[in-house]
Order: C-alpha cells, then structure tokens, then sequence
C-alpha cells in the first residue's frame, strides 16, 4: 500500500514510468488480496484499508456483486486468436465475466450466448481520504485525474474476447449443430460483442456451416487491437443451427436484424447502423447474400409450382414459407464481404458419402420462420407439389448446386445502393478460374460485379489467414472514407 501510494504521489508531481510501473505492480498485488475469497468486495476492501468507488458501476450497470470472475487480464490465454492487444498506462486490466441465465430466463436482448465479458481497469485513487478502488470500462475512460496530471489508463482489448470463447461452448458444438440443430438454438441469434453505441458503425459477422462465431476470434482480436477500428466500429455475430436448410436460417437472420434494427432506432439515430457491413463466410456468405437481393417471385417459383394461397398447409406454414422466399430484402447494410461463399453450391454435397451425412441431420420438427411456427413435414409436402420429389432440408442437401434457389439466387437483383466484395481462397490445385479451395471451387465463389475480387493461397478456412484479415481491413478502411 506504502508503495502505490509513493508511486502515486510521484506521478502527480510529473511523468515517470518508474512511477508507473511501481504503481501497477503494487497495485497487482493489492487486487489479488481484494478479489481472494471476494464474497463480500466491501468487506476485503475494508480489511486493507480502502472504499469501492461505486458511482460508476463498472460502466455497464452491472456491480462487483454481479459477476461470477473477476480475473486479471494477464491471467487470460490467448491461444488460437493471436497477438496480445494493449495500450500502455497506469493500473491493472482486468477481465469480468457474468454469466447469462439458464435456459428457464430470458437473456438479455442480444446479450451474447453463454456470457457476457468486461473490459475493466483497475485502479487505487488515492486522491481521496481512504484509497479508493476504481474498475473503469475499457475505452470508456480513457484517462484518470492523478493530481494535476492526467495518466493513461492501462488497457488489454485481446483478453475479454479471449476469455469469452474460453467460456463459450460454441467451439465445442461445431458438429453437434449441425446433426442435432434443434438442440442447439439457445444458442442462435444476433448478438453484440460490446454494448451497442449510437456512434458507430455496425459489422455483422456470419459464420458457416459446421462452425460458429469462434470462426472469427483471430480475425476479431486483429481488428479489436486497432484503435480506427474500435472507434468507428462495433462488432454483431450471427450463430445459427447450421444443420438446417440456408433460405430459412436466412429469414431468421432478416428478422433478428430487423429486430435490432428497431433497437438502434429506440437509443438514438439510424446514420450509422445504416452504413453497416456484413461479412459471411461458406454458407454464412450466401446467408448474408440472399438477404441483399430482391428475389421478387424467384425464390418461390424455384420450388413451388402452386400458387401460395393454393397450398395444402396450414397458415403458420404458409406464411413461414412466404418469409422465407417472397421477402424484400434488408436496407440497412451498405456493404458486404464474401469469403469463400458457395453462390452457386458445392459439388461435395453431391458425392454419397456426403449424402449419406446429410441423410443422418435430425431436424426439428417445427422452424420458427419471422415469429410463424412451421411444419417440416408440410413444406415438404408443399415442395413435392412443385415436382420435387425428396425435398431437401437439410444444410448439406441445400449446398448441392442442383439445388434450384441457387439460380433464383443469381437471377435476383442486389439492393440498390449495396457495394460488395469477395475473398476465396485457392489451395494451389488448378489455379486461376479452374481453382478451389478443397470445397468451393472458384466458379462457385467468383461475382462479376463485385468491386474486389483477392485469391488467398489457402484452403476453404481461410478466416484466420493473414491476407484474408488485411484484405477485410483494407475494406473497412475504405468504407470509412466512402461513407
């Protein structure tokens, strides 16, 4: 204590990174005897002699008494997402976590899955009568009163995301998602990486199949750990059951962004959210893809023959097939990103290996479809009305590029307004147009009209490779400009 607070006084009276570094090695010790055994945080305050700061809980509206981990940031591995992040300053970062409810409470809305991480600082302000412990926001607070001076805080901006997949079991169910979806969708929806600011601009990240939001942890902490980036922009994933058919994740993804679309207009302007830009990678692309177009009757007529209102279903049925394919297409996004995207679907799901895989999905037997609860059964039998005999539902079964929506898909105009660009990747078989990337070849993956088009030397997970992340912040750079 003698020693933060001979620091303390010394960074008052003028700059001294000794002073600095003292301090938040003294500091460090101190939060370890705080948060020992931290039942009762005003209690082990007490014991060493200090107040809790309570006016800014924690920035977030959450107190000490609402997280279940309070860890220092040091403490958090970085593995499988890169490079350490941190700006310099005085006290310690360090990591909350608050668990979200069980399955049998609401989670807050578009609160992440699993839990929500905190971006904290903490520090000992002995400007006061009794040293007093301050847990800043990350980013929030970016400098503190030390006397006269002011001093940059110390922040860690790779460990909170890396402490959230750590917790997160998304990683862990890659398969089971796409086999046992049904089991899986408290885990689906759109959620905020950071608590949503009117300022900036909004990155929608899907994923693909036989994957997760994890597929972005390093290209994530890449961009989190750049200061243009964290100022202008904020980041939202997509996770979805990834065993079920893409046209009907892709109406639940227009309806959960619709959804939070509503929420931004309840905080504020709408300037920003609608700049947004979304990047889907695999299937994520042609989820994200078939949302930008307007498909007019072509979605439809891809697989129905029989007028809507003719078909032999329910009304719940009927109006879950219409959102699923005569839609109009969202208005906010300004820009996308597509990375190895099967457009045109993948000659692997045809192979029989695969169609047996895809024949073993057990599907739920209801989808619910922009609020309309669905039977599978009835759009099965409203799709064999069309001629098509064994329908499929499944994810794999709808990667086969006999399957008709695909030509409906590139049939269908883009938004106006919509600018887009592609990364695919090459594994070095073929090269050029006879190219792929070991599961979409490159006659898949190419649009003509897109305003870039940049060929990574890597397979189909090319998320984490170097170019593909300098290329998407390449594209976020140039966005900012534009707009």
């Amino acid at each position: 204590m003698s020693e933060a607070r001979s620091a303390w006084q010394e960074m008052s009276r003028k700059s001294s990174p000794n002073a600095r570094a003292r301090y938040n090695l003294a500091v460090g010790r101190l939060f370890d005897h705080l948060r020992c055994n931290s039942i009762n945080w005003e209690r082990k305050a007490k014991e060493l002699g200090t107040v809790l700061d309570r006016s800014r809980t924690l920035g977030t509206g959450l107190t000490l008494e609402d997280l279940d981990a309070l860890v220092p940031a040091s403490e958090v591995s970085l593995k499988g997402i890169g490079a350490r992040h941190l700006d310099p300053g005085i006290g310690l970062p360090v990591v909350g976590w608050k668990s979200s409810p069980g399955l049998d409470s609401r989670r807050f809305e578009f609160a992440p899955p699993t839990g929500i991480p905190l971006n904290l600082t903490a520090l000992l302000d002995f400007s006061t009568k009794q040293p007093t412990w301050k847990f800043l926001y990350g980013g929030r607070a970016p400098t503190l009163k030390v006397g006269r001076r002011s001093e940059n805080i110390a922040i860690d901006w790779s460990a909170p995301a890396a402490l959230y997949w750590r917790m997160s079991d998304l990683d862990d169910l890659d398969l089971l998602k796409v086999f046992l979806p049904t089991r899986f969708t408290d885990h689906a929806g759109l959620f905020f990486a950071t608590p949503y600011r009117e300022e900036k601009i909004p990155i929608v990240f899907t994923h693909g199949l036989k994957s997760s939001p994890g597929t972005y942890k390093t290209m994530y902490n890449d961009l989190v750990g750049k200061k243009w980036f964290r100022d202008r922009y904020q980041v939202l994933f997509f996770s979805y059951p990834t065993g079920i058919a893409w046209p009907y994740n892709a109406a639940e993804f227009r309806r959960q962004l619709r959804r939070a679309r509503e929420f931004a207009a309840s905080k504020g302007s709408l300037t920003n959210w609608n700049k947004m830009v979304m990047v889907g990678h695999s299937m994520g692309g042609v989820i994200s893809r078939a949302s930008l177009v307007d498909p007019g009757e072509r979605f439809y007529d891809a697989s129905y023959r029989t007028p809507l209102e003719d078909l032999n279903v329910s009304a719940a049925t009927r109006q879950a097939i219409e959102n699923a394919r005569l839609y109009q297409p969202l208005q906010a996004p300004s820009r996308a990103i597509f990375m190895a995207a099967p457009h045109r679907g993948s000659p692997l799901a045809d192979r029989k290996l695969v169609t047996w895989v895809s024949s073993i999905i057990r599907l739920p037997k209801t989808l619910t479809i922009d609020l309309a609860t669905a039977t599978l059964d009835e759009i099965s039998k409203a799709i064999q009305q069309g001629g098509q005999t064994r329908p499929p539902l499944t994810s794999i079964g709808t990667l086969s590029p006999g399957y008709k929506p695909y030509a409906a898909l590139a049939d269908s105009p883009y938004r106006r307004g919509l600018t887009y660009h592609s990364v695919i990747g090459d594994q070095g078989k073929g090269g050029g147009t006879n190219s792929s990337d070991g599961v979409v070849p490159y006659w898949s993956s190419h649009l003509s009209g897109a305003k870039s088009e940049v060929i990574v030397p890597c397979g189909h997970s090319l998320v984490s490779h170097p170019e593909t992340i300098k290329e998407v912040s390449r594209i976020l750079k140039l966005h900012l400009k534009e707009r």
